[in-house]
């Protein structure tokens, strides 16, 4: 077997944490799912991912989606859980309104 990259991506490698990112995540995951966050980090890249991080180097970035069983993203035939994004779509709100100032 032989393969022939068309090009490739930079990587990226998320910063450490911060405490009040995971407090928040985690508050927002109970209250929406009923168990803390899960992290998760895996081999794949978002290209985009890197050049944000080198822009603004003291972010903290929230990166989320729903996969898992009754979704397929990024797939033919596209679709998601649509209970689960409302439950994500509560979270993600919850933390982005703990942003500090």
């Amino acid at each position: 077997m032989t393969f022939d990259a068309d090009c490739g991506a930079t990587g990226w490698s998320a910063p450490p944490t911060a405490p009040w990112l995971a407090r928040a995540a985690d508050e927002a995951s109970h209250a929406a799912f009923g168990r803390a966050a899960a992290w998760m980090g895996e081999g794949g890249t978002i290209p985009f991912m890197n050049m944000l991080g080198e822009k603004f180097p003291d972010a903290q970035f929230l990166i989320t989606g729903v996969l898992g069983p009754k979704s397929n993203a990024h797939g033919p035939n596209e679709f998601l859980h649509i209970d689960c994004v409302k439950k994500l779509s509560a979270a993600v709100a919850s933390i982005v309104a703990r942003l500090p100032a």
